[in-house]
């Protein structure tokens, strides 16, 4: 039945989209301002014009967008030339590698552990995966440079077997974040693209004889829906193998020609999307985070915690009911726990959202996520469920303007820093691509405190990333260890779970109950 377009909650409801459920001064004083930069985005940032103390202002009287503004965004994105470079990444995925430069040692990895079942033919488990790598380019392929831009090279895919290691079964059903196990060590291992693909895979086997796949995939070759896809495919090519027919897999489109396909949507449409943007963000102050370190240390801190069942519940219960999704339900709840944690009332946050409204790249393996920057202003007389309304509007209101994440906003306005310095992902239960059991994680009532790590740009400087289980939702909160300690830390996520638990029991609740 279609929709009202007139229903008060009509910027709610896209429940039914899969796309929409998944996913100077003290400024100067900010420690992560002096940050490593490439030299030819530090060119780039230093080009950009800054009009006025607003930062990144760059509409003229009229309200259009300056001439040299858009001039300099096609030349940072390659559009002026784009038969000449077929094999780019997508625009953030370029982005990320300008400020990382791809490191062997950065731990950006997405993986997955596959129950086979007791005695699983390991030849024939192999033979599966390597058709399913044969029609996912993504999966075999590594990078080179070509005027300074990060190229895909596609190849064949060099794995000649299956690996097979002992493990007992509680490496799988106790590994909990810092635990040593041959579990653990495959989750954590490097990938140097320059030199090889960025995908692995490898078979453990327990005391039971009960085989598990590891699958690992670089994250700027993956996303939770291709390992979901991945999942699905091998486990229809299994299945047909063993009855000796053949697999009825659908058509795919390549992660390069993804690629192409977004930067000719931004060449028709870049002055559309940069005007939205500025018009949005320029008037938004920097984050003022409550920072409790001072230490050069250029390392990722690691915090983990867990919501039960009985808190989640509720809340998918209240999204079903208001026609929204429970993405949107705790993406305003880190919003308030920010605005809380920090005193500002006005905050900028960026979200992750999945990139396949477009149906031909439903079934594409890649990195096809976007990074939005979500603005929130907060009226402490306001109740929770209008807050979340317009925090909704928001969102889905940039939707359209999705090809310029925040990290492309930023190089391209350089504005006033940090800017989008927290980062939201939430990863819901993913039961449309699971043939079996879905598996619980073991909860734990206190913050766990991991090794820290290397730290990437795509996390900014707080990231919290949300992963929905059957018995409910693990958070794993990553942050920039120059700037924060885990006490410091403790105190946020202390906020989220109880502003979680507060709307739980009140979403009319009002939000100066939740920030005082």
């Amino acid at each position: 039945m279609e929709r009202d377009a007139s229903h008060p909650n009509r910027y709610l409801n896209r429940m039914q989209d899969p796309v929409f459920r998944n996913w100077k001064g003290a400024v100067d004083e900010h420690p992560s301002s002096q940050s490593r930069q490439p030299a030819p985005l530090a060119q780039a940032r230093n080009a950009a014009p800054r009009n006025g103390s607003r930062g990144g202002q760059a509409l003229e009287r009229g309200g259009s967008l300056e001439p040299a503004i858009e001039k300099r965004a096609r030349e940072f994105l390659g559009l002026d030339d784009l038969e000449a470079l077929p094999k780019v990444l997508p625009v953030r995925a370029e982005q990320l590698w300008r400020l990382d430069g791809f490191a062997s040692d950065i731990p950006f990895t997405n993986t997955m552990f596959i129950p086979m079942g007791p005695a699983a033919d390991i030849g024939l488990l192999y033979e599966a995966i390597a058709t399913v790598v044969r029609r996912h380019e993504a999966l075999r392929t590594r990078l080179t440079l070509d005027n300074g831009r990060p190229i895909q090279v596609a190849e064949d895919w060099k794995a000649d077997g299956l690996e097979v290691v002992d493990i007992l079964r509680a490496d799988l059903t106790e590994d909990r974040p810092g635990r040593k196990s041959p579990i653990a060590e495959f989750s954590q291992g490097a990938m140097d693209l320059y030199a090889q693909d960025g995908f692995r895979c490898r078979a453990f086997r327990d005391e039971n004889q009960e085989i598990t796949l590891g699958i690992l995939a670089h994250g700027f070759f993956s996303d939770a829906w291709s390992s979901q896809l991945l999942l699905r495919e091998v486990r229809a090519v299994t299945s047909a193998l063993k009855t000796r027919e053949a697999a009825i897999l659908k058509p795919v489109l390549q992660y390069g020609e993804y690629a192409q396909a977004q930067r000719r949507s931004l060449d028709r449409d870049l002055a559309s999307h940069l005007t939205y943007w500025n018009r949005k963000l320029s008037g938004m102050p920097p984050a003022r985070l409550p920072y409790n370190h001072r230490k050069e240390t250029g390392r990722r801190g690691r915090s983990y915690f867990f919501i039960d069942e009985e808190f989640v519940a509720p809340l998918t219960a209240f999204s079903l009911d208001n026609r929204i999704s429970l993405t949107m339900v705790l993406l305003a709840a880190y919003q308030l726990a920010l605005a809380r944690w920090s005193g500002q009332t006005e905050i900028t946050s960026a979200a992750y959202t999945a990139d396949r409204i477009k149906p031909e790249f439903q079934n594409t393996f890649g990195f096809l996520v976007t990074n939005l920057p979500v603005c929130s202003r907060i009226d402490r007389a306001a109740t929770f469920r209008v807050f979340l309304a317009d925090l909704a509007k928001e969102f889905y209101g940039g939707y359209s303007h999705r090809e310029l994440s925040c990290e492309v906003y930023d190089a391209i306005f350089s504005p006033p820093k940090p800017f989008c310095a927290t980062v939201f992902n939430f990863v819901p239960l993913q039961k449309n691509f699971s043939d079996g059991e879905l598996l619980s994680l073991p909860s734990f009532p206190e913050t766990i405190i991991g090794p820290d790590a290397s730290r990437p740009a795509l996390y900014r400087e707080i990231y919290l990333g949300l992963t929905q289980y059957p018995n409910g939702i693990l958070g794993k909160l990553f942050y920039n260890a120059d700037l924060f300690t885990p006490d410091g830390i403790e105190i946020f996520i202390n906020h989220f779970r109880k502003i979680v638990r507060d709307i739980t029991a009140d979403p009319d609740v009002k939000l100066r109950e939740l920030l005082d």
